[in-house]
């Protein structure tokens, strides 16, 4: 198994949250039932909806901190020189809620490299009271990302979008335009049947700066999810229409992509299931074709590693991901493993 040598990394997608003290969708459960982890965890699969608990897989990194030391600690041998702190949800009613988290994330003796906060861009009346509220918090404030990913299963399926048609929104167009204005960018998170409606959306404001969050999130191709990729022919329908939708992104010079979310339960890999531990050969082998084909169609210039934690951090560990990744691209050059683990991260949140 390959690791990196004196590679640099910046981790340009980790989510940071301490729902005890901070107010996030699960901190009344955590509140209320926190004295025990076991009525906890037991509380939270009743209370929370059925799909999102299947897409966390396990409750157990939702409903407990994940703070700068935790992160750290977690990085085992890799020693990460930094991190972007991606929006994770701040509960409350006023304009700036989603400002309270900037804030928050202000607080912390460790810092974000850069903060990706939340911003509903179809609320242009209030969109730029929000971004001069981020920008005011922090000189960290680098982009926005307003969840996109829908999926018309709802019943199966958990969307972070509200519907289907944000993206014909004409308001959400402004706000997506205004982005580019201000001099900041957007992470745009979709499932993979979104991708050819995403390609055509970029397409129409290229001076926005675009990361595509998690390979596009393919839903079952690494197997059974919620009735999807059930078959080994269902996965690779699944693949191909996803490969094709990545493709139209690509095309649109001005998107980076994010080599990260593979691991999140809803792609089909199962190693939290799994009696016997998974090892980083075999999470190299199971997602290598993916990363490269990614990369191949990007280029090594638009492309980044990220660990997605602590999210994916219920099917492995961070230095079993960082082997995976280290050992998939172990045949390319020293200068585009460190685009791909540091400098191109760097420069697209201008760090």
């Amino acid at each position: 198994m390959s690791t990196h040598t004196q590679i640099p990394i910046i981790d340009p997608h980790i989510h940071l949250w301490d729902p005890k003290n901070t107010p996030k969708l699960v901190s009344p459960l955590v509140k209320k039932f926190g004295w025990s982890n076991w009525v906890l965890h037991k509380m939270g699969k009743m209370l929370l909806p059925k799909t999102l608990v299947e897409f966390v897989g396990k409750t157990d990194y939702v409903l407990a901190p994940h703070l700068p030391e935790i992160f750290h600690r977690d990085t085992g041998k890799y020693k990460v020189d930094g991190y972007v702190h991606i929006q994770a949800g701040w509960e409350g009613d006023e304009i700036t809620t989603p400002v309270g988290e900037t804030r928050w994330l202000e607080t912390l003796e460790d810092k974000p490299m850069a903060i990706v906060g939340e911003a509903h861009l179809s609320r242009i009346d209030i969109l730029d009271e929000v971004l001069d509220a981020h920008a005011a918090a922090s000189k960290r404030f680098a982009g926005v990302r307003d969840m996109l990913a829908a999926h018309p299963d709802t019943e199966r399926i958990f969307s972070w979008a509200e519907h289907m048609d944000v993206m014909k929104s004409e308001d959400f167009k402004k706000g997506y335009r205004r982005l580019a204005e201000r001099g900041l960018t957007y992470d745009a998170y979709v499932y993979a049947g979104q991708l050819e409606e995403l390609a055509d959306f970029i397409k129409e404001s290229p001076d926005t700066s675009v990361v595509l969050n998690h390979v596009g999130t393919p839903v079952g191709v690494g197997g059974p999810y919620a009735g999807y990729g059930s078959t080994a022919a269902e996965r690779k329908d699944i693949q191909t229409k996803w490969y094709a939708g990545l493709a139209r992104v690509a095309e649109n010079k001005h998107v980076y992509i994010k080599l990260s979310g593979l691991f999140m339960p809803i792609v089909g890999y199962d190693y939290h299931k799994r009696s016997t531990p998974v090892t980083a050969d075999q999470v190299a082998k199971d997602i290598g074709s993916h990363i490269k084909y990614a990369i191949d169609t990007f280029g090594a210039d638009r492309c980044m590693f990220a660990s997605n934690f602590p999210m994916d951090k219920a099917l492995l560990s961070y230095e079993m991901l960082y082997d995976a990744y280290f050992e998939i691209v172990k045949d390319f050059s020293r200068e585009d493993q460190r685009k791909l683990f540091y400098d191109n991260a760097k420069r697209f949140y201008g760090i």
